[in-house]
């Protein structure tokens, strides 16, 4: 939860600039140290979980679309798929344009191609918070079905889903398009109405998304156990389930998908945290600067992570994904239910 987006990229420098009268500055991290770090995130880690994001997410859309879209979770998980598509496509492209060599070329217009990379940026934070918005939405919705499935069926409907996304979507894009447009390029010059609308459509949406998940993923597990309690004495007495194990797998697969979000985004809300605390902690500060960017690339690489591993839970859990993905990508038949 960077308050400005060059907090969560890389590659770091150090800061040397002082005047000879100035005491010397030990950094906390050594530079060296620090640019290793932040080549190996970018070169080795960044780029390749960001191609590995872009297929598992391609083949996610897939899947999902021909399943169809009649259902409120094949909505959510679809819509989750193209945020993290874009998420991982953003991220690759900016990895590689805002690193050197490919850093200092030029753009036929004569601009630097670090600026694409820099204003990539502002399409990737927002996808992020789109995609902690519709997994908030996903586990909250999960969560009403477990807990009350009488009641919520007769609110919570494909098209109401589909137009809480959207709404989402508009929100976001009303900042990103401010985030491009208001301030104008150069993207990487620091000001205070820039962060203003970077906070705005990634800080705060993923801040309050963390923990109404968090709040949600908890509530849902603990109805989880208690109606496999429920479940576990009621089939001692009747043979009669009433489609009941789809909603629990639906449900657990939930539960994973928002427990890998929980992980990858903690890092970053810490960091959050600790900035507002101790405002120092800042990669503009000269003793803590080059540990703060360290901290945050690897908290930003934890997030591109989560947008490219949820094909393995969908593959694991999910029957029909299973079978769709099996016809689609090895060539066997989808079972007639």
């Amino acid at each position: 939860m960077a308050t400005k987006p060059s907090q969560m990229m890389f590659p770091l420098t150090s800061l040397t600039n002082r005047t000879d009268t100035e005491l010397p500055i030990t950094l906390m991290l050594n530079p060296y140290v620090s640019t290793i770090i932040a080549y190996i995130n970018t070169y080795v880690l960044g780029i390749l979980i960001g191609v590995v994001g872009v297929f598992t997410n391609t083949a996610n859309i897939s899947v999902y679309w021909r399943m169809g879209l009649s259902k409120t979770t094949n909505i959510s998980f679809f819509a989750l798929s193209i945020f993290d598509l874009l998420v991982s496509l953003s991220t690759v492209i900016v990895q590689v344009t805002r690193n050197q060599p490919v850093s200092v070329m030029r753009l036929p217009s004569g601009a630097p191609v670090s600026e694409l990379g820099m204003g990539l940026c502002f399409i990737m934070h927002p996808c992020l918070g789109c995609s902690a918005w519709t997994t908030a939405i996903l586990t909250i919705e999960r969560c009403l079905c477990i807990s009350t499935p009488l009641k919520v069926r007769g609110y919570i409907t494909p098209r109401r889903i589909k137009i809480l996304i959207l709404t989402m979507v508009a929100y976001q894009s009303v900042f990103m398009v401010l985030l491009y447009v208001h301030p104008g390029p150069p993207y990487d010059v620091q000001e205070q109405r820039r962060a203003l609308y970077f906070n705005c459509s990634y800080s705060f949406p993923s801040f309050i998304c963390f923990f109404l998940v968090l709040a949600s993923t908890t509530l849902l597990v603990v109805r989880l156990m208690q109606n496999l309690e429920w479940r576990y004495q009621a089939a001692k007495q009747s043979n009669r389930n009433s489609g009941s194990p789809k909603e629990m797998k639906a449900a657990l697969c939930v539960v994973v998908i928002c427990t890998i979000f929980i992980i990858c985004f903690a890092p970053n809300v810490a960091l959050f945290l600790a900035s507002l605390v101790y405002p120092k902690f800042s990669p503009y500060d000269l003793y803590l600067g080059s540990l703060a960017k360290c901290l945050y690339a690897l908290s930003s690489l934890l997030q591109v992570l989560s947008s490219a591993v949820n094909i393995a839970v969908y593959y694991r859990m999910g029957t029909k994904y299973r079978e769709v993905f099996n016809a689609l990508f090895c060539g066997e038949r989808v079972k007639r239910s």
